[in-house]
């Protein structure tokens, strides 16, 4: 995933490494960092792209993706951490959030979900 100059200073101001970006493996994660990519490039709504990443619990930055939008089937905190770069949070919920084993990076990016997984997993939301 590539990142602008401009989102490199303002995640390394936040205490990000945006220099070694992980692949999606099943990790446990404690919050995103959604990046608004701009008016450059948009989908087919009109709107720009997302960047996804997930952070773990030692920072590391894991790619996520681009995506259109985001839902959440949870109550989620969001922060601002500079121009088109947030950070969003579990709010009032102690499950841990971890990144599906077989993670592919589509159209919609869902934390949590609800269908039957949600149901079978009281200590993890998934993302997906």
């Amino acid at each position: 995933m590539k990142l602008t100059k401009i989102e490199i200073r303002d995640m390394k101001k936040h205490k990000y490494d945006p220099g070694n970006i992980l692949p999606p493996n099943g990790q446990e994660i404690t919050h995103l960092i959604v990046v608004s990519h701009g008016n450059k490039k948009v989908h087919d709504s009109g709107y720009p792209f997302i960047k996804i990443l997930g952070v773990d619990k030692n920072n590391n930055l894991i790619n996520l993706g681009w995506h259109d939008h985001f839902l959440s089937y949870i109550p989620i905190n969001t922060d601002s951490l500079g121009k088109n770069i947030f950070r969003v949070m579990k709010w009032y919920n102690k499950q841990r959030w971890k990144i599906m084993e077989n993670f592919i990076s589509c159209s919609t990016f869902q934390i949590g979900n609800v269908s039957g997984w949600s149901k079978m997993l009281k200590d993890e939301i998934l993302l997906q």
